[in-house]
């Protein structure tokens, strides 16, 4: 039986929204997989960046110059199993998908998985265990970042996390981020900007059990 609690569902996605993310039901990971597909075809694709400098001449030396146009999806969270079954979409569509040297590919991530661990309805906040690099890299550097949720997975509020939080690091050495919308900041002249330091834009699919 689910422990999904429909009031929870509900304030987090309303909160989610007022923070400019994009918050959709999806019934399964199959159906996650095609959003997923269908919003990276949606958006042009970032040009990705030869290895080795190119011709084009800059103030000290050759720049790396852009070789081809491909939409990349960055997927480090998933296992063999998902990340095989996403990939082969991918392939269909000409997308790349990757799960390794995410770094590799830095200045050309169209999209970037993750999956979250826990959502806070108080503030639609989604708890994202982030100690693998490739994984933060997804989150910050991609120009959309998209979060899987279980529903039953949604916690009233930030002090209920607290003990997933606890179990990591008693683990030992980690990382977890919280995500509270697309990246925003006001530092240039206290004027909200969406996308500076980070993705333009979330998206959150909330999964059944």
């Amino acid at each position: 039986m689910s422990n999904t609690n429909p009031e929870l569902v509900e304030k987090f996605t309303a909160m989610a929204k007022a923070v400019a993310a994009t918050v959709a039901e999806v019934p399964n990971r199959e159906e996650a997989f095609k959003y997923i597909i269908d919003l990276t075809l949606s958006k042009e694709p970032c040009e990705l960046l030869a290895d080795e400098p190119g011709t084009e001449k800059g103030p000290l030396g050759p720049n790396r110059v852009p070789t081809r146009v491909q939409r990349v999806i960055a997927a480090p969270s998933l296992d063999d199993e998902a990340f095989a079954e996403l990939d082969k979409l991918c392939q269909e569509k000409g997308i790349l998908c990757l799960r390794d040297n995410v770094r590799k590919y830095a200045a050309g991530i169209d999209l970037g998985l993750n999956e979250a661990v826990a959502g806070v309805a108080a503030s639609g906040t989604c708890l994202c265990p982030t100690t693998d690099e490739n994984v933060r890299l997804a989150g910050m550097i991609s120009e959309i970042s998209v979060l899987t949720l279980k529903k039953s997975a949604i916690y009233p509020d930030l002090p209920s996390v607290a003990h997933i939080m606890r179990e990591a690091i008693g683990q030992g050495a980690s990382f977890t981020t919280l995500i509270t919308g697309p990246s925003r900041t006001a530092d240039i002249e206290c004027v909200g900007a969406v996308g500076v330091h980070g993705p333009l834009a979330l998206h959150i699919l909330l999964l059944e059990d």
